[in-house]
């Protein structure tokens, strides 16, 4: 059986999912794993632990054909750039978006090395996210005029400690994650909920963004948490509770994210595709068709989706559910769907140029919050 040396760089939280996930996977050999904190005795593979850099010295000693990049975001590019520039294909954790233009250096080192940039945003391989792209892509739902989407997930626990101090859960990514909260204003993480809308609508590939405008809510949830657990009542937090920002593509279609981390909530995506001929409501699993469904009476979508079941999930969604019950099978279906590739079996669906159209939103929602206008995207 052919196989792909692979590594690691980062194993927090996210690192960590994404090594066991490919242990399941015989086309992937983990050959080792970069990380300050990682231990040879709890991963089974050589560790490089000597320090930031100590990543570069795995490069050079196991050549691994392909990386995993899940460190956090501020080092995503420069890890990404070593990377291609020593031979190896990337698989690059989501978020990004620290700057515009971020991803220009690894698109130019990716051409001229002639290597593959893999971003892996697991909602794209949702299996309702994927069915609708086929249902959209088949006219089901006629010409796509409105679409929602965003990242509604309470995130205090991990924002906080016990104490009520901001950035101070140890070993997690509270310590880096919430310096955005005390720094930034804007959508902080769009690829969630942007990624698999532009996926169902062919952005950029058969549609374009044009402009963008973003609002952003007093910041009340995490001074509220942080007065009930005692903390210092007068930390800096510039990161409203709510940011909503609408879009608007070169045909006219609306698409409206929201990031919404620091309130109570159960976890949401917030899915919604609206068109010509119909609707479709990802939380509450529901469509209506015009014609088909009864009139103005909506639907239970499982005979649609199953109607439109992906390709993936067809070959791999039994062994992905699983395999993978953390994230309903998602992270799974991406690895595979990673695999096809490399395999030059199944395209990925996406590449380095649309991490770099969804992740720049967050600097121009920053942009257009601070300046309270309409910025362009093009």
């Amino acid at each position: 059986m052919n196989t792909l040396k692979i590594a690691y760089i980062g194993m927090g939280y996210r690192g960590k999912q994404l090594l066991a996930l490919t242990r399941h996977i015989p086309y992937f050999q983990v050959t080792a794993i970069a990380d300050p904190e990682a231990r040879e005795a709890d991963y089974d593979v050589p560790c490089y632990n000597q320090g930031g850099d100590d990543y570069q010295r795995m490069i050079a000693l196991h050549a691994p054909q392909l990386v995993f990049i899940a460190s956090p975001w501020q080092l995503h590019v420069a890890h990404a750039l070593y990377c291609i520039q020593h031979g190896c294909h990337v698989a690059l954790e989501i978020k990004g978006g620290l700057y515009l233009h971020e991803y220009q250096p690894l698109i130019e080192a990716a051409e001229a090395g002639k290597k593959k940039i893999f971003p892996l945003e697991n909602t794209l391989f949702r299996q309702e996210i994927l069915a609708m792209h086929n249902l959209v892509s088949a006219g089901e739902l006629g010409e796509v005029v409105y679409m929602r989407g965003g990242y509604r997930h309470d995130l205090r626990n991990l924002l906080l400690d016990d104490q009520g101090n901001l950035g101070n859960r140890e070993k997690t990514e509270s310590i880096w994650r919430s310096k955005f909260y005390q720094q930034e204003n804007g959508d902080l993480y769009p690829t969630h909920g942007l990624a698999p809308l532009c996926l169902i609508a062919g952005i950029p590939r058969k549609d374009r963004f044009v402009r963008l405008t973003t609002f952003s809510s007093k910041p009340a949830g995490l001074y509220q948490r942080i007065r009930e657990l005692g903390g210092t009542p007068h930390v800096p937090v510039t990161q409203g509770d709510i940011t909503v920002t609408q879009l608007e593509t070169a045909s006219g279609t609306l698409v409206s994210l929201t990031h919404d981390t620091t309130l109570p909530r159960p976890r949401s995506l917030d899915f919604e595709i609206q068109g010509t001929k119909g609707i479709w409501q990802g939380d509450q699993r529901r469509i209506y068709l015009e014609g088909k469904s009864p009139h103005e009476t909506w639907e239970a979508d499982t005979a649609y989706l199953q109607k439109y079941e992906h390709l993936y999930w067809q070959q791999w969604g039994e062994e992905a559910l699983r395999i993978d019950t953390h994230h309903e099978g998602m992270d799974y279906i991406m690895l595979k769907a990673l695999e096809a590739e490399m395999k030059q079996e199944i395209p990925y669906p996406a590449d380095i140029h649309d991490l770099a159209l969804w992740t720049s939103v967050t600097p121009l929602s920053i942009q257009s919050v601070t300046q309270q206008r309409t910025v362009p995207m093009e």
